[in-house]
């Protein structure tokens, strides 16, 4: 019998025997996914389909049993059962359909990702939201929903991007965690990663602050988003496969600071890129972050500040990291906090400021931790 192999990529199911061998005891002992759950995974999704035994129990091959594998695998790792069956159905996809841009051994690369992070993002029509704010959910499509119908992209209603926006501020109204895995399953599996991070969160996350200071949505409402989108990225980014060599990017908040999104959504993007990272989260530590740094020896520290308050706890790193020996870590640093400021490259002389499109960032983060690398 060939061995699954534990990959988070393809599984390559098209190596395994079609055929139905193994009773159900003997996948549960295999698999350690309890027949309960086999079942429920076979009813709801239909990616399992054993065949039965002439005793009617169930009958499942070697290809069963590697995909089975493979979906244990994304949940210990975090990722919903939903997300995980979305993520399999795209590589699936991908692998019918190959294409130039994406390459179809992973669902986590993407040549060329175009993701825009405004510091600065434009008003939205606060009245048109507020109606998505004040309308009950239901069956039918809000007004709002409705209008959006008009700008799609060619794909079914269910899956233009802001219509999905609309659904989401109303399923986080009800605070329904499984139905916004549903939707974001759904989106994952018809878009690209970057795709979704720059039309459908941080768009939406937008709304909801706007709603929330215009009084349309509790911040209750705001705090059940942001950790809903944070866990999404979170297991994302985990489920990412990354190099175990080259120049290593650390990643995280500036001292202080607890708004983690973008620079989540930075440390995903980079991973995708195919460079190392290791990310720290909210609020780091700056004793904790020099001893680490020390420890694994970075090329670079990417940084991000969204309130203004904590500047000075950042200056203060960038002066300590200064002083460490060589060869110390290039600090990288931006956010929304900077584009309150006339000269944000003078503010930190001994970093790099960084702003505008992601994907330029990520680009330019490539060529410097690269040179940096070589350099030592």
């Amino acid at each position: 019998m060939t061995t699954y192999d534990g990959s988070m990529e393809w599984p390559r199911l098209e190596q395994y025997s079609d055929q139905p061998v193994f009773n159900t005891k003997a996948v549960v002992q295999q698999t350690g996914v309890p027949a309960p759950t086999l079942r429920a995974w076979e009813r709801r999704y239909s990616l399992l389909q054993p065949e039965r035994a002439n005793n009617a129990y169930r009958l499942y091959s070697e290809r069963d049993i590697a995909l089975i594998h493979w979906l244990k695998e994304c949940v210990d790792g975090g990722m919903s059962i939903s997300h995980a069956v979305a993520l399999f159905r795209h590589l699936e996809e991908q692998q019918r359909h190959p294409t130039e841009e994406e390459d179809v051994d992973t669902y986590f690369e993407v040549a060329t990702p175009s993701f825009q992070v405004a510091l600065n993002p434009p008003e939205p029509n606060v009245d048109q939201l507020a109606r998505v704010g004040r309308e009950a959910p239901g069956d039918s499509l809000s007004a709002f929903q409705s209008e959006t119908l008009k700008v799609g992209r060619g794909y079914p209603e269910a899956y233009s991007m802001q219509v999905a926006r609309a659904q989401l501020i109303e399923i986080f109204q009800d605070m329904d965690e499984q139905a916004a895995q549903v939707l974001m399953g759904s989106m994952l599996s018809f878009y690209a990663v970057e795709q979704v991070c720059s039309e459908l969160i941080m768009p939406t996350l937008w709304d909801i602050g706007h709603l929330w200071a215009e009084g349309y949505l509790t911040v209750s409402v705001e705090h059940f988003a942001s950790n809903f989108f944070r866990a999404v990225l979170t297991n994302m980014f985990h489920v990412t496969r990354g190099p175990s060599t080259g120049p290593l990017v650390i990643t995280c908040c500036a001292p202080g600071e607890p708004h983690e999104l973008s620079v989540l959504m930075l440390s995903l993007l980079l991973r995708r890129r195919g460079v190392r990272v290791i990310y720290l989260g909210q609020s780091i530590e700056t004793t904790g972050l020099l001893h680490t740094a020390k420890k694994v020896s970075p090329a670079a520290i990417c940084l991000s500040l969204t309130l203004p308050a904590y500047l000075p706890a950042l200056m203060s790193l960038g002066r300590q990291l200064q002083l460490m020996p060589d060869p110390r870590p290039l600090l990288i640093y931006g956010g929304q906090a900077f584009a309150q400021f006339p000269h944000p490259k003078n503010l930190i002389p001994e970093g790099m400021y960084m702003h505008g499109d992601l994907n330029e960032i990520t680009t330019h983060i490539q060529s410097v931790v690269l040179e940096a690398s070589v350099k030592k």
